[in-house]
């Protein structure tokens, strides 16, 4: 087991280094090996004693750290006392000494281990401390005391600082990042064990299931880090494996190779396109894994460039092996792949960003929909599991969709911060799916459980919160230009569609317009994200008044909808609600050659390195090697090749169109069918349902390995070019470290105000106890009496609608044009910022929950 932290490897590889030299010196040694006068020399019977006190070492029965410590360097510096400078290693014999050499390092390696394991034995105790009292706490159906969780919460916070010293000394990067996912779930879990047992002393009830199941999160993460603790350093090919499990560098690799093949010989090219083949493989697996969750109109696009790649792919093959091969025709039939290539990634681009417009334009009408099925007229004996399966079905593609847009946010993304937002969300909501819909499954059997109700309740309120912070940090990665493109061709296409349903005199209908404002308002989201994060004060005024004046659009375009499209409205109050929306339309025209600028100037300023700008074909030559390692994390190349930093050669709305090439002599091939892409659409799907943030364990790194084409492992390979991808508007910069104050101090804010409010209700409890028990009889006859559809009602209102748009004063007419329709000269305050409209308060939360 090789050890894994930084220092450990400080104290090894240099007397690694020396011992490889020594090595070196003794096979050079021209006396033959097994000559005669070869002996044994003092210098190597010392090595052997050192190595037999190293065994003994190991054996002793040490558990401090620093008794450890001490004995190893007293070992060392024993032996490095004695001199041996006239020693001649002439007569030794080579055989023994290497043999003797590298037992002695090997045992010095384990007892260097043996450090490692101490350094971390009692930060490994207080964590079995932890999962024990956690357990324990599982199992008890009892209403928990707060100062258990007062002293639970203070271990936590207790662990995260040693963790995070622990973490920054470990060499292999996929293991600190395992620590900080699990770190991050320690702290999401127990802020829901807080408003677990808060519900639980309001209702004077367990509320079991729910706080079994947080326990049980809890504890997962626990082990996991103790797993961490004591599982040895990865092999290099399973940590870059990993971090190359993704579309986008798979992508990049194949245009990489592509664009090395043309300075090859005419052998090399032949070599490279056969391992070529096996790389688009793996992009059309990725690609399909990404595809089966989107619309079928992206799917058949994305599925007929997949056949395009491999017509393409066969017609520089050929080329390439046929007998008179022309330089000049294989270049062409090289760009011509490569253009297939880059248009099967812009589908792939584009489709990713239409799922984020659909999922995150109204997120939560699928678990709407499940808690209202729970409110339907049927009495308890005559529900079934089956009521529920195709609200569950639904639910369960929201999920899917969220993991893959937020797995291709992270493939996009190089700062490690978001990346490790992104990761902790999608972590969350993979825990949560399962025990949600069991909460709602059992609710609708029992629907006139209070209990029930509130582990429900708990659940869908830590679910939204989770599914909100996904969407912002998704919006931190994307490129506003090209996602503000995606949201302006679907709205063009809904208004198109409402105006002809106002010239074949059918109705337009609320939800028509409701589409359109979620859209639109997701957008001005994303964009007042994008803003904030950049800085506003490096934004013109004149930008923020145009996204001032989109939220202002998207208001009126809202309120028109509700109050004119009423049962019976006339066709000029369709008419009025229709030009709202073109409003809102051109707004967004207006906005995405602004925006446009804005992401271009930021690339610039992100990728400059001393340099004012950089087009397509610059090469920047002062990349460390470190840059590779943290782009793809490969890099056992012993030299550096200059990297060159590719723009995107499209657009949203701009691609090259498809042009296939094929020389005179060449056989014409019949059109593909879908067929020959079904290998690759199972292994998509497979990758798909198995892909796992939260429960893969340190040892599960072998998904890539069974998918790999024809069992063909990916080798490490260097880039030589660093592209930037549609989806994303991150460039080369990087953030190298993560940082967990902001867990921290969320949790020590937590401990704060639910010891306040615990001494709150302490104090209360011994004067109210007698009222409380005189009225509670009277209190559950009141609830008894509730209809079973009302209390599932306001489960249900509960989840957050995309908001109400707050109606304000609607008597001035519209600073944006028009007049014909409710607007107000100001924007309110209740509507200045979207993230606060797509985020009901917690006020409004507890209303529409309270019994």
């Amino acid at each position: 087991m090789p050890v894994k932290t930084k220092e450990i490897k400080r104290i090894l590889i240099p007397i690694e280094e020396q011992v490889n030299k020594l090595k070196e010196l003794i096979n050079n040694n021209p006396h033959h090996e097994n000559d005669s006068t070869a002996k044994k020399s003092a210098l190597f019977e010392q090595f052997e004693r050192v190595g037999e006190k190293f065994d003994a070492l190991l054996k002793e029965d040490i558990n401090d750290y620093e008794e450890m410590e001490s004995k190893i360097t007293s070992i060392v510096e024993e032996f490095c006392s004695l001199e041996y400078v006239n020693e001649s290693i002439e007569d030794v014999d080579k055989q023994m000494a290497n043999q003797i050499l590298s037992t002695v390092l090997d045992k010095f390696k384990l007892t260097l281990e043996a450090l490692e394991k101490l350094e971390c034995l009692p930060l490994k105790q207080r964590l079995m401390d932890c999962l024990d009292y956690i357990k324990e706490m599982g199992q008890a159906n009892e209403i928990e005391h707060f100062q258990n969780i007062k002293e639970l919460g203070t271990s936590i916070l207790e662990l995260l600082g040693p963790l995070q010293i622990y973490r920054k000394s470990l060499v292999c990067q996929s293991l600190a990042e395992k620590i900080i996912l699990y770190l991050c779930q320690l702290c999401t879990a127990f802020k829901l064990l807080v408003q677990l047992v808060h519900e639980q002393h309001r209702l004077n009830a367990p509320i079991y299931n729910c706080k079994k199941y947080v326990c049980e999160r809890l504890c997962f993460c626990l082990k996991m880090i103790i797993e961490i603790l004591d599982m040895s350093d990865p092999l290099l090919e399973d940590e870059t494996s990993e971090r190359e499990n993704h579309f986008v560098y798979r992508m990049d690799l194949v245009l990489d190779i592509l664009s090395e093949m043309p300075n090859k010989s005419q052998q090399d090219q032949i070599q490279e396109c056969k391992e070529l083949w096996f790389r688009i493989e793996d992009v059309f697996s990725y690609a399909m894994a990404i595809a089966q969750v989107c619309k079928p109109c992206n799917f058949k696009a994305i599925t007929g460039t997949c056949q395009s790649i491999i017509s393409e792919y066969e017609n520089l093959k050929y080329q390439l092996t046929f007998e008179s091969s022309d330089t000049a025709l294989n270049n062409l039939f090289t760009n011509s792949l490569c253009d297939a290539l880059y248009r099967l990634e812009h589908k792939i681009n584009v489709s990713v960003l239409n799922l984020v417009m659909e999922v995150f334009s109204d997120p939560f009408h699928t678990l709407r929909k499940l808690v209202t099925i729970c409110g339907n007229s049927l009495c308890a004996k005559k529900r079934s599991k089956n009521d529920l399966s195709n609200a569950i079905e639904d639910f369960d593609q929201v999920i899917d969709k969220s993991m893959q847009i937020g797995l291709f946010a992270i493939a996009s993304c190089k700062d490690r911060n978001r990346i490790n937002q992104i990761r902790n969300c999608l972590a969350s909501l993979e825990s949560l799916e399962t025990e949600l819909i069991s909460a709602i499954t059992t609710f609708y059997l029992h629907p006139e459980s209070k209990e029930m109700r509130t582990n429900v309740k708990l659940l869908t309120a830590q679910w939204q919160l989770e599914i909100n912070k996904l969407q912002d940090a998704i919006n931190l990665v994307m490129d506003s230009a090209a996602y503000c493109q995606v949201v302006l061709d679907d709205l063009q296409d809904r208004i198109s569609v409402m105006s002809n349903c106002l010239d074949t005199r059918k109705p337009v209908t609320q939800v028509q317009v409701q589409s359109v404002v979620l859209r639109s308002l997701s957008l001005s989201r994303q964009i007042s994200t994008t803003i904030n994060d950049i800085g506003s004060d490096i934004v013109e005024r004149q930008t923020i008044m145009m996204v001032r004046e989109l939220k202002a659009a998207i208001f009126e375009a809202d309120a028109a909808s509700k109050s004119l499209l009423t049962e019976n409205a006339t066709e000029p109050q369709q008419l009025r609600v229709i030009k709202r929306c073109e409003l809102i339309l051109n707004v967004v025209k207006r906005l995405h050659p602004v925006l446009v600028a804005i992401m271009n100037s930021t690339m610039l300023m992100n990728t400059s390195y001393e340099r004012h700008s950089k087009g397509q074909g610059d090469t920047i030559h002062d990349m460390s090697n470190k840059l590779a390692v943290t782009m793809y994390g490969s890099s056992n190349n012993l030299y550096q090749k200059p990297l060159t930093y590719v723009r995107t050669p499209y657009t949203v709305s701009s691609c090259k169109s498809p042009l296939s090439i094929q020389t005179a002599n060449s056989v014409s091939r019949t059109e593909l069918n879908l067929s020959c892409l079904i290998p690759y659409i199972k292994k998509g799907r497979e990758m798909r349902t198995e892909r796992s943030v939260m429960y893969r364990t340190p040892h599960k790194n072998d998904l890539i390995e069974r998918f790999s084409s024809n069992n063909v492992k990916s080798k490490t390979r260097n880039l030589s070019t660093i592209r930037q991808h549609l989806f994303s508007r991150d460039s080369i910069s990087s953030q190298d470290d993560i940082c967990l104050s902001e867990e921290s101090m969320d949790l020590t804010g937590i401990l704060e105000r639910f010891v306040t409010s615990c001494t709150t209700l302490s104090a209360t409890s011994s004067k109210s106890h007698h009222v409380v028990k005189a009225q509670h009889d009277t209190v559950v006859d009141g609830v008894d009496k509730k209809s079973v559809r009302r209390l599932t009602e306001s489960l249900a209102e509960c989840i957050k609608t995309q908001p109400e748009i707050a109606t304000d004063k609607m008597d001035q007419c519209s600073t944006i044009g028009g007049g014909d329709g409710p607007s107000m000269v100001d924007i309110s305050k209740s509507y200045a910022s979207s993230q606060r409209l797509s985020n009901s308060a917690e006020l409004t939360q507890e209303r529409l929950f309270g019994d």
